[in-house]
């Protein structure tokens, strides 16, 4: 009896957009600067909730104490994504997890940004950096972090995120962080629906501009913004593993996005969290094959949505979607 092939999903061009700079370093780039400063590191098996995860989060920023510290564990991060297949990474970063001890918010971005134009270069990945206000925590500097984002529009950085844990968030307190870096040209993309429920997606999207969401698979609670998306076409970047290993669903097979995709809705499929999560972006797409039982063109639709970033040069767009297609017409013979 013959056998199908299956198609390699780690080949798949994909667009990584929701991933955490700092909790997605590679594992031996931060057990290697761990030894270095006679420190043990390890990843607990679980967390029993999102604010345990927070603590440990904080941790790993806390063992660069130089520029190359912070310049290595970004370039591990670029060729760690191109293993996986990404032609383009979107990666959050929070320079005030550096700054005032490794210098100013200015200082610590130059870095993260030349870092990644490196390992580029050696790798083909073209990296946005996605400059992020922790709404939890940032209210009173975070008008100064969306000017450095801003000065770096188009250099750089890609967008200006917004993530918090306490959904919804008061988002209106960073309406004026919004603006500017709206009016350098730079989208808002939001973390909403993850902790809260679709009222905090309305709220990023009506208080702050929000053009793409992060998290949002609790959009399946209110048919409404379920078509609000789908009409306004508003990317949700979701990430299954994440939200099952931070006890927000019970299971990965019953993660809605296979419902919002078929409702219409532009999704595209993410880690968060790899370093701490132990599940990288492949991984991610492993589920929608194995767990949700999606076929391949249902899946390559995920690596299609990512086209839709916008700080995505359009030469980078054309490879991703003719990656994509390529990859759907591979022989999925015996």
């Amino acid at each position: 009896m013959w056998k199908q092939k299956t198609r390699n999903l780690r080949n798949l061009p994909k667009a990584h957009l929701h991933l955490h700079l700092d909790g997605s370093y590679p594992g031996y780039a931060v057990e290697a600067l761990a030894r270095r400063r006679g420190v043990h590191f390890s990843v607990p098996d679980n967390f029993p909730d999102v604010w345990s995860f927070f603590d440990a989060y904080g941790t790993v920023p806390k063992l660069a104490e130089t520029h190359e510290d912070l310049a290595g564990l970004c370039r591990a991060l670029v060729h760690s994504e191109a293993a996986e297949g990404v032609v383009y990474a979107e990666p959050a970063i929070e320079p005030q997890l550096y700054s005032p001890r490794l210098g100013s918010l200015e200082q610590v971005t130059k870095t993260m940004l030349a870092a990644f134009g490196e390992a580029g270069k050696d790798t083909g990945v073209e990296v946005g950096a996605l400059l992020t206000i922790n709404t939890d925590e940032n209210l009173e500097i975070a008008e100064d972090l969306a000017y450095v984002a801003a000065r770096h529009a188009g250099r750089g950085v890609t967008g200006l995120g917004t993530a918090g844990f306490v959904e919804p968030g008061n988002l209106r307190r960073y309406r004026s962080s919004a603006s500017i870096a709206q009016a350098s040209g730079l989208p808002i993309v939001s973390h909403a629906g993850q902790t809260g429920g679709p009222e905090s997606i309305t709220e990023a999207l009506d208080e702050l501009g929000a053009t793409r969401i992060s998290h949002g698979f609790r959009a399946i609670e209110c048919t409404e913004l379920v078509h609000r998306l789908a009409d306004e076409k508003i990317v949700c970047d979701m990430c299954p593993v994440s939200n099952h290993r931070l006890g927000i669903i019970s299971k990965v097979e019953d993660h809605p996005a296979p419902r919002l995709l078929r409702a219409g809705i532009q999704i595209t499929l993410n880690a968060d969290d790899p370093l701490w999560f132990k599940a990288g972006i492949t991984d991610q797409y492993e589920i929608a094959r194995k767990s949700w039982g999606l076929s391949d063109p249902e899946i390559a639709s995920f690596a299609r949505a990512g086209a839709l970033a916008t700080g995505m040069s359009s030469g980078t767009r054309q490879r991703l979607l003719e990656g994509v297609a390529a990859w759907l017409k591979e022989e999925n013979s015996p």
